[in-house]
């Protein structure tokens, strides 16, 4: 079972995890109409769009990407911010939003719950590329096509200080097995974690980690970073892109023994709503991402209070993406 995103999910056991289910109510601010009118399918961009986006900072800044390259190639974006993926997934297989900038191994997993009921067996890994080839294929049958996943993820990590990391020579979970032979280690993260394969378990039956003690803390939330600023854990679980990461100087630990499931950027799309022109306009973003990008743009929103919107056109104009 894998840990996701707090923002994305809310805690609770299912395929992929600490799933989350996010409990605010829908907005409908930016959006122009309750119902598009459907994309022409045109070689050229145009035509109205509807983006939809989760309520945290990510999504949104995502979503303001997506909008922006989609008008540059002519298209009329609108964006559409919605709730959890129980409301945004209904909505793009209905065609009330045509576009999600969605996450290839929670998606996938939630549209396997969907279709094979919530005990089924995972069908999302490591693999990116085998991960999409299971979405896709619970995707078609719900009308949505998956485009090329970016190289740039939202994930579990698990961090250190910087001042740890170079005090001891680690930069990889191998490393701090390695350290944990002879020295204590103090994990941080969700009171789940002692029990969650993607957590604790898979640190010593994957890398070999002796935890020392494990301090019950939130999922890649303030206490886990104040405790870690503090010196009250050597390591926690974060999230990848977490913009605290820059903020606070911290060094994530590489996974270099693949235990997280990919959970790459992907464009959802609704596949009547594919066109040549949109389908180019998503893949050259998403081929133009990464997770370093993803940890600055989160740092400029989420904790420097930047506007998505303007902090997405500056990334997009840093890319060459749009004039």
């Amino acid at each position: 079972m894998n840990l996701t995103r707090v923002r994305r999910t809310g805690i609770a056991a299912v395929a992929v995890g600490f799933a989350l289910t996010l409990s605010a109510c829908s907005s409908d601010a930016n959006s122009s109409a309750d119902t598009p009118t459907p994309v022409e399918t045109t070689v050229e961009g145009s035509g109205p769009i509807t983006i939809g986006s989760f309520n945290f900072g990510e999504s949104r800044i995502l979503a303001n990407i997506y909008s922006q390259v989609l008008q540059a190639a002519g298209f009329e974006p609108t964006i559409k911010e919605l709730t959890n993926r129980e409301v945004v997934e209904p909505a793009l297989e209905d065609g009330e939003v045509q576009v999600v900038p969605e996450y290839i191994g929670t998606l996938t997993e939630f549209l396997n719950a969907k279709a094979n009921g919530p005990d089924a067996a995972a069908v999302s890994s490591d693999d990116v590329n085998a991960t999409l080839a299971a979405g896709q294929k619970l995707a078609n049958a719900a009308g949505i096509t998956l485009l090329v996943p970016s190289a740039a993820a939202d994930q579990n990590a698990f961090a250190v200080t910087r001042a740890f990391s170079e005090e001891n020579g680690i930069t990889t979970l191998s490393d701090l097995a390695e350290y944990s032979k002879n020295n204590k280690v103090v994990l941080g993260g969700p009171a789940e974690c002692p029990t969650r394969d993607f957590c604790q378990p898979g640190l010593e039956d994957v890398y070999g980690l002796k935890v020392g003690d494990f301090v019950s803390l939130d999922a890649g939330g303030p206490l886990t970073k104040t405790a870690l600023n503090q010196g009250k854990i050597d390591v926690g679980l974060i999230f990848s892109s977490d913009g605290a990461i820059d903020a606070n100087d911290y060094v994530v630990l590489e996974d270099d023994k693949s235990l997280q499931n990919s959970d790459n950027i992907v464009a959802a799309v609704n596949t009547a709503a594919l066109t040549p022109a949109l389908e180019k306009a998503l893949n050259d973003v998403n081929a133009a991402l990464t997770t370093s990008d993803l940890v600055s743009l989160n740092k400029q929103v989420d904790i420097d209070r930047g506007d998505p919107a303007t902090v997405a056109a500056a990334w997009l104009k840093s890319k060459g993406l749009v004039s």
